[in-house]
């Protein structure tokens, strides 16, 4: 059954793909959306089409791997990270808190309360469920940095109440990741019982959910962007290389230990 978790997330991949070709190709040679697509109708739909694919496949591919691993913990655990997540968006999008005041456009699709999209919450499982067996609050801020722009500045999917510095984006903002990204961190494991996954299939969810936004910014040269999503990467990836051999060397001390009392 693993073929199911993989065949989301290549659908997922294929999304991503199709999006920055027809980005870059379009926007490039408007002349070319004419003769293919006279009015812009599906160029449009693709806005909306694809953003919500995006999200929903890269959702139910790590559903279907958590489900696969651990049903009950799954469950747990989707159930924790969308509810805390949504309370989180829903106090931002109502009284801009943590992340600063702003809202999001329909083309994310329906949305809680006319606030919240339904897919943010699973957005926001997808990538915490798989990077918190790495260094889960670095990388998900580094995420940002890219999205941000990419998805508020290069397109429209939200919007900000205040303008901020960072390409639209108040700093606030990556605060508000930061707490709820440990909030979430806390949550997956401490309180409910996170579904194992293997550290391969979680870097290929992220490095897909990371290549969209880093596609978009490289295409509309946010150099600056494109330099902190990377560096942040880079940094997180390091720490997290640093973890693990620190836990190996213990790992190893011990197992040392125990065979000389023997």
């Amino acid at each position: 059954m693993q073929f199911v978790a993989w065949g989301f997330l290549v659908l997922q991949a294929l999304i991503v793909v199709a999006s920055l070709l027809g980005y870059g190709i379009f926007t490039s040679r408007p002349d070319l959306l004419v003769q293919v697509d006279p009015q812009a109708r599906f160029f449009t739909w693709a806005f909306h089409g694809f953003a919500v694919g995006n999200m929903l496949f890269g959702g139910l591919a790590v559903v279907a791997d958590a489900l696969l691993k651990n049903r009950l913990a799954a469950l747990y655990s989707l159930v924790a990270v969308y509810a805390v997540s949504l309370a989180s968006e829903l106090m931002g999008t109502g009284w801009g808190v943590p992340f600063g005041p702003y809202s999001y456009t329909s083309l994310l699709g329906p949305k809680w309360f006319e606030l919240v999209p339904l897919l943010i919450p699973l957005s926001w499982f997808t990538m915490s469920c798989v990077i918190a067996i790495m260094l889960a609050t670095v990388l998900l801020v580094s995420w940002d940095l890219l999205l941000d722009p990419a998805m508020s500045k290069v397109t429209s999917y939200w919007v900000w109440g205040e303008a901020g510095s960072y390409y639209g984006m108040p700093w606030m903002n990556l605060f508000g990741w930061g707490v709820t990204g440990l909030v979430l961190f806390i949550v997956l494991n401490q309180l409910v019982a996170r579904p194992q996954t293997s550290l391969r299939f979680a870097m290929w969810v992220y490095g897909v959910n990371f290549a969209l936004p880093l596609g978009f910014c490289i295409l509309n040269q946010y150099w600056i962007a494109v330099g902190a999503g990377v560096g942040g990467l880079l940094l997180g990836l390091f720490a997290c290389g640093v973890s693990l051999s620190a836990n190996d060397r213990v790992g190893y001390s011990a197992k040392n230990a125990h065979l000389q009392k023997l």
